[in-house]
């Protein structure tokens, strides 16, 4: 009866283990997720300032096209 009761806390210690882990590594991939967002946005505000959003256009069909 004994060894029953120390598998079954082993199990648990290591399904609590597994769900910590599993928590952690979901949010370290949503704040990476959230820097590359941040970035994207800064990028394209950048180059909005640089050449106007008609110049965005323009260069955005020019590389499209190869023209």
């Amino acid at each position: 009866m004994n060894a029953i009761n120390k598998t079954q806390v082993k199990v648990n210690d290591q399904a609590q283990v597994l769900d910590a882990t599993s928590k952690v590594t979901v949010a370290l991939f949503g704040g990476t997720a959230a820097l590359i967002g941040l970035w994207a946005v800064a990028c394209f505000a950048g180059a909005l300032m640089t050449a106007g959003p008609l110049g965005l256009i323009k260069g955005f069909f020019s590389a499209v096209t190869g023209f």
